[in-house]
């Protein structure tokens, strides 16, 4: 079992990286002293170029480009690295500054539409390009007060008029602890900008969205089975990690709430990594907690807990940098989990194998990310393919679980129901004599002995239930009350016995016309009553007639003189009337019965 998961997940891993739009991977020309040269070849590859290397640098600076080339042709300008901080340059993450960069396009390109892909940069920019704005974000300002911060990825389309084309960003930062370029600028076709584009919202909306089914799965399953609360931190642990990636970049949070502020949507993200924390302490605690002991997670939530509070209530300039200290002790708890599974695994819980694997996908996504944050390693973002193998191989682990409890369960039900087969047969008879005595008995109070059909009884129970609901409902409720035409004279010339058969003839006819709510039962005698719920006065009477006719086309005859048994009714309905009392609208459609005898019977009378 243990060789098939491995050999399932392993692939799928493998994959899925795969799968990952990748834009750093090939090597490209680097920008030296403000130029790039690109060749053919460049714009052949499936990548995009990355505009790395020496870029121009102007220090506090917002200067426009006939500026920058009088400042050149003076060489007053200094050069830096893209992608870094200009920390390293100037001893600051604080200020602002301009980037210039000259590209050289082959002739061919010329006159082509190209594109330019804009990662965020800490923590505003405008781009422009030959002297033209084409790109901004957030505002760019001298001071903390006059800069307005934003994160949001942007690719721009332009058509270069000639071989060189003259880049020009300006950024400022007064809000986060790293400031400048710190992230790459592509350049491509507009073909490949949009497939590079394209592919990764596919994949990432893939990957988001079935972390989030997931989740919402497993917290429907702790709705049912409220015991279960490895079930509820697991649906809310796969949730936020749908809402952590939307926030992470290329930041699609933004494309679909651009209303709120950078700083509120940076928090967020921060939060969502304590809340995670807190989160998957709690989830593994639950699901090993002989193993995990209550100490080091009630330590673990209060450090979330603070973080949060911080976070909420400070600037990025404090919160930021808290980070990475919350990540030394999220290092720490992570080797006292993987001892705590390791010891699970010794003591052979149940699925621990499964889980012990899925933990060890995700440290290792984590770990990676970190490093790739801190620049110590040349890798590709692994958080989200963690992520989302960590809920799969999780949700793939609590479904194997709770389908052994469920085994389990069943197991014990076939126990007992064995245990419960081997009583004294005697008792089993006569609980099974008196379930049958006990049906009987019910049948015989509800029931008419003669026709079949539901008795008065059953009538005066159930008509009493929906008139209280329809006058709590202010729904219609239609009663329609029935006399057998000329029966005495039948009964009289026929004989009693074919009197009973004509009653039953006519109580199932009745019976087949009744569905759903409707039912129709022996009032007395050669009485009968039809309860019609939700039904109108002018349905009602609609039905009546059809049943009349029905009757009619039997053509029973009462006497030698042809006079045949039909039948008269009477309706009410609580449409038209306030009735307080159901025997208010048994007496209406007594009324309208016998309108319709004193009116020469076979008719149909609405009161």
């Amino acid at each position: 079992m243990k060789i098939r998961l491995l050999l399932l997940f392993f692939p799928l891993l493998f994959i899925l990286a795969s799968c990952y739009t990748n834009i750093d991977t090939h090597p490209h020309p680097s920008a030296k002293d403000g130029e790039l040269v690109l060749s053919r070849e460049d714009f052949t590859s499936p990548e995009l170029i990355q505009l790395n290397g020496e870029w121009k640098f102007f220090w506090e600076e917002l200067v426009t480009e006939n500026e920058i080339q009088q400042r050149i042709q003076q060489k007053n300008q200094a050069n830096i690295t893209i992608p870094s901080s200009w920390e390293d340059k100037v001893g600051t993450s604080f200020g602002y500054g301009t980037y210039y960069l000259k590209v050289i396009i082959p002739e061919e390109k010329v006159g082509n539409t190209l594109a330019i892909t804009m990662t965020n940069q800490n923590t505003s920019y405008t781009l422009s390009i030959d002297g033209v704005r084409v790109a901004s974000n957030g505002y760019v300002g001298t001071s903390f007060s006059t800069t307005e911060p934003v994160y949001s990825n942007r690719f721009v389309y332009f058509t270069p008029r000639n071989k060189e084309i003259n880049i020009v960003l300006h950024i400022s930062n007064f809000s986060n602890p790293i400031g400048g370029a710190t992230k790459p600028i592509y350049l491509g076709s507009s073909e490949q900008v949009t497939r590079t584009y394209d592919n990764t919202l596919a994949y990432t909306m893939f990957i988001i969205g079935s972390i989030l089914v997931m989740g919402i799965y497993e917290l429907f399953i702790f709705f049912f089975r409220r015991k279960e609360k490895v079930f509820a931190y697991f649906g809310l642990i796969s949730i936020f990690i749908s809402l952590y990636s939307i926030l992470k970049p290329p930041y699609y949070f933004n494309y679909f709430f651009p209303m709120i502020p950078w700083i509120w949507v940076n928090k967020l993200e921060v939060i969502c990594i304590y809340v995670l924390f807190l989160l998957y302490l709690n989830f593994v605690g639950t699901m090993y907690p002989k193993e995990m002991k209550k100490t080091p997670v009630v330590i673990g939530i209060i450090v979330s807990m603070g973080a949060i509070i911080v976070t909420l209530f400070t600037k990025p300039i404090f919160y930021q940098p808290l980070l990475n200290y919350f990540f030394v002790i999220v290092a720490l708890f992570m080797v006292y989990i993987l001892y705590a599974l390791i010891l699970a695994y010794k003591r052979n819980r149940p699925t621990i194998f499964v889980n012990l694997l899925a933990n060890l996908i995700f440290f290792g996504s984590v770990i990676n990310d970190v490093l790739l944050s801190l620049n110590w390693i040349h890798s590709i973002p692994f958080t989200t393919i963690g992520f989302f193998l960590y809920v799969l191989i999780q949700s793939i682990n609590l479904s194997k679980e709770y389908a052994r409890k469920f085994e389990e369960a069943e197991n014990l039900s076939i126990d007992l129901q064995q245990l419960n087969e081997s009583l004294d047969e005697k008792i089993k008879e006569r609980t099974k004599e008196l379930k049958q005595k006990n049906g009987e008995l019910k049948k015989l109070t509800q029931v008419d002995g003669l026709t079949g059909i539901y008795n008065r009884r059953y009538f005066n129970e159930n008509l009493g239930k929906y008139f209280d609901e329809a006058i709590s409902f202010d729904s219609h409720l239609s009663l329609l009350m029935i006399d057998v035409d000329n029966f005495k004279t039948y009964n009289d010339n026929k004989g009693h016995i074919a009197g009973d058969e004509l009653l039953i003839k006519y109580s199932q006819l009745l019976q087949v016309m009744c569905n759903g709510n409707t039912f129709v039962a022996r009032y007395g005698g050669e009485e009968f009553s039809i309860v019609l719920p939700h039904v109108s006065l002018q349905e009602a009477a609609g039905f009546a007639e059809n049943l009349r006719l029905l009757i009619e086309e039997q053509k029973y005859s009462a006497n030698v003189d042809d006079n045949y048994v039909t039948i008269s009714i009477g309706v009410s309905s609580t449409e038209h009337h306030a009735f307080e009392q159901k025997e208010e609208l048994i007496e209406r459609a007594d009324n309208a019965l016998y309108e319709s005898k004193k009116n020469g019977k076979n008719r149909v009378t609405l009161l």
